[in-house]
């Protein structure tokens, strides 16, 4: 039977018992001031972010980089950050300057403003202009004025609202040939509206791209990479781990839920004409214990 390290179990059990406290101290001014408070927990999320981004992206670099280099045409991606992944699209072979190459159009959903200027910068350096859509970001000063680079526009926006409340100028692009989501749908409101808007999006054959934390499955999991040796992790305590820890976890966290079935909502959703996804549950820390990954791709009908 897996033994959980002590000193790691207590750390997690005193964030939880911090977090419960701060939870229940804050409710109040969050029901009475939202706006306020929405942007206090953004402004904390863009910093914890800037401390655990690079981190995480080295975590799922491995499993991202080969699914990223299929993006192509015009391309969505759906809660941006930094912008961490475009390094990993295709590109040219140039070793002085190399270009991106096969994408024609960047659509890039970022509804958190404070990661916005290191967006702009990893974009450039990425080989795109960037523009801002004036509509949902009207104070931000767009600098799109190399025509040889392919444009990557920035929206302040989510697609919680389902097809039905896309961002105009994200629906006013489409349909798109890829849609990119990494690392966003544990923190999302509603997950099925997301998934509803991403197929409304993409055009017949279109590819939603994806890499996620989410629940443990079970033993009988066939979609477990060969990175994981059976039984060398107690499964029912870590997911009882994750339902513990969650309501901890997502009021510093950007809403992030450590215990949803992503995968298996999207293996199961209609409209799909073949989903492919792998699962690897990494055991080399308590952290990555508590988040593994689903990764592959779904092609629309």
């Amino acid at each position: 039977m897996e033994t959980i390290d002590a000193p790691s179990l207590f750390s997690w059990t005193q964030l939880a018992f911090a977090g419960l406290l701060i939870t229940a101290g804050g409710w109040t001014l969050v029901r009475s001031h939202q706006p306020q408070v929405q942007n206090i927990q953004d402004w904390v999320f863009s910093k914890l972010w800037s401390a655990m981004s690079e981190q995480s992206a080295e975590r799922v670099e491995e499993f991202r980089k080969p699914l990223w280099l299929q993006a192509h045409g015009n391309v969505l991606e759906i809660g941006i950050g930094h912008g961490e992944g475009l390094m990993l699209l295709p590109r040219t072979q140039s070793d002085e300057s190399p270009k991106v190459q096969g994408v024609t159009n960047y659509v890039a959903i970022e509804p958190n403003t404070f990661l916005h200027a290191k967006l702009v910068e990893n974009a450039a350096k990425a080989g795109f202009s960037v523009n801002f859509d004036a509509e949902t970001c009207p104070d931000a000063a767009s600098n799109a004025t190399d025509s040889e680079l392919p444009t990557l526009t920035i929206v302040n926006g989510t697609l919680d609202g389902g097809p039905n409340a896309i961002p105009s100028f994200v629906r006013d692009h489409a349909p798109y040939d890829c849609i990119l989501v990494s690392m966003v749908f544990c923190s999302v409101d509603d997950l099925r509206a997301n998934l509803q808007a991403i197929q409304h999006l993409l055009k017949p054959g279109g590819k939603y791209i994806f890499i996620e934390h989410v629940r443990h499955t079970d033993t009988a999991d066939t979609t477990v990479n060969a990175h994981y040796v059976p039984g060398s992790m107690n499964l029912a305590v870590w997911k009882m781990l994750q339902n513990v820890f969650t309501p901890v976890w997502k009021p510093f966290t950007g809403n992030c839920h450590m215990n949803r079935d992503t995968g298996k909502i999207i293996r199961e959703m209609d409209g799909w004409s073949n989903v492919e996804i792998t699962t690897h549950r990494g055991v080399e820390n308590p952290l990555a214990k508590l988040m593994p990954l689903v990764y592959g791709m779904a092609v629309k009908q």
